[in-house]
């Protein structure tokens, strides 16, 4: 599976953290969505259902985790690789429950990033 045909979904309200993630994996070649809360992020996956989710975990009203519930609620398959920048054990165990795909740390690079995609679409049997 080419770049150009996988759909990223990233939800993140930092605009600091998404716009450089978004442009980066748009230049990579990905088609790429980004949204800022767990609600926008549920609309997007009704609309369009994309390939793979980039979820972050700490985020205002709907956090990562209850929207990575919703999420798992309506698709069991939909790979999603949560974000954090200080994420607790506690979360990571919850996330892992629900059958996360992998974490991403804010800082890390973005090279990590598209290593996680590969991964997650390859454990997910989609590539």
């Amino acid at each position: 599976m080419e770049p150009k045909d996988i759909r990223i979904l990233l939800v993140d309200d930092e605009n600091g953290f998404r716009r450089p993630m978004e442009f980066w994996l748009k230049a990579k070649g990905y088609q790429v969505t980004g949204v800022g809360s767990g609600e926008e992020g549920l609309a997007s996956i009704e609309r369009e259902r994309p390939t793979l989710v980039y979820l972050d975990m700490k985020m205002p009203g709907m956090n990562g985790i209850e929207t990575l519930r919703r999420i798992r609620d309506k698709d069991k398959t939909l790979p999603v690789i949560m974000i954090t920048a200080y994420g607790t054990l506690q979360d990571m165990e919850e996330a892992e429950k629900l059958g996360v795909s992998g974490f991403f740390k804010k800082d890390e690079d973005f090279a990590t990033a598209a290593k996680l995609i590969i991964f997650a679409l390859e454990s997910s049997k989609i590539i």
